[in-house]
């Protein structure tokens, strides 16, 4: 079956919903050599890939992954795509922490890096965290602190089929476009950050699909998988099962919008102290980024009646020190 698959995305050609389910659920079986899980991987980069074949792929991983309930289902995930290869701070991971000292229950989804220099793992293993728990101990963190980190090979092992190939590809992939729809806890509020812009109603589609109830889907003009600060992001927001479309630019909350270079980070301990010192209340581009995707985080999580509003409270949150005193409380308690 796969064969047929691969010569099907050979003549770039759409896969079937049932083909894709078939093709995902025998990948994540172990049933496909390593060989051609990379030539169906490449094969879809080229053709491009379809909203049908992402929501078909989702629901696979989806009913594969180890799922547990947690909270009262109003807990929110930051996690965009990754796969822009631009190698900025871990803005989500980042922004996620400053939502979750507004209110905001964070079950925040996310790997090491496969196409960046810092990956959300790599991130919270520097700032001293302990990633790898089991159940009893996620439910401990999160009722302590109301943020976990949810590292995907602990809730996708079958994942570990796809990961040499892609490791091997060493750029996006359909899995990138995956992780986003498929948080282990069911998180049905979200921003997702994608790598091109034609995956904005598509992702807020398939979110709609999935039966998603408020999705933020962003991408910034610059190429950013975030809500920008170097220039307008365009959004597609699923809200009331309704998809809206709009732009949005730094300048609307009053903040200027600042160079590129200004939120380049070479690893993940560099990551690190860019985002402390932004906790620390010193003022950068990097704050700025911070408070306009923490801020849309609120929005979503209903603790906040606007993404303004939302990054008005992200800054003050900074300030105040209570974002850097939610991230030092998650690396304890982590690590008990």
């Amino acid at each position: 079956m796969i064969q047929n698959i691969l010569e099907k995305l050979k003549d770039k050609k759409d896969l079937l919903a049932e083909e894709m389910e078939t093709a995902v659920q025998s990948i994540m079986t172990g049933e496909v050599k390593d060989a051609d899980i990379e030539t169906f991987l490449i094969r879809l980069n080229e053709k491009g890939i379809k909203e049908p074949e992402i929501t078909a792929a989702a629901s696979v991983m989806r009913d594969k992954s180890l799922k547990f309930d947690i909270g009262d289902g109003t807990h929110i995930d930051t996690c965009g795509t990754g796969g822009t290869g631009l190698h900025t701070f871990n803005c989500s991971t980042a922004s996620s922490f400053v939502a979750a000292a507004g209110g905001a229950s964070i079950t925040k989804h996310g790997n090491k890096a496969i196409s960046s220099k810092s990956g959300s793992a790599d991130f919270l293993t520097a700032a001293g965290a302990d990633i790898t728990h089991d159940r009893e101990k996620l439910i401990k963190v999160f009722e302590q602190v109301g943020f976990i980190f949810l590292f995907a090979p602990l809730h996708h092992e079958s994942m570990k089929y796809v990961m040499p190939a892609r490791q091997r590809i060493g750029k996006k992939t359909i899995f990138n476009l995956l992780g986003p729809h498929t948080n282990p806890c069911g998180a049905r509020r979200q921003v997702i950050g994608v790598y091109d812009k034609k995956l904005l109603k598509t992702f807020s589609t398939v979110a709609k699909n999935l039966d998603m109830e408020h999705v933020l889907v962003v991408h910034g003009d610059d190429g950013l998988d975030e809500i920008s600060i170097t220039g307008p992001t365009q959004i597609s927001e699923l809200k009331n099962y309704k998809i809206q479309q709009y732009t949005i630019s730094p300048e609307d909350f009053g903040i200027s919008s600042s160079p590129f270079n200004e939120i380049i980070a070479q690893s993940p301990d560099d990551s690190l102290r860019l985002v402390r010192e932004a906790f620390a209340g010193e003022q950068s581009a990097v704050q700025d980024m911070i408070a306009l995707n923490a801020g849309a985080g609120l929005y979503i999580a209903r603790k906040v009646d606007s993404i303004a509003d939302g990054v008005e409270l992200a800054f003050s949150l900074m300030n105040n020190g209570k974002a850097a005193d939610k991230l030092a409380a998650y690396v304890r308690v982590s690590n008990l």
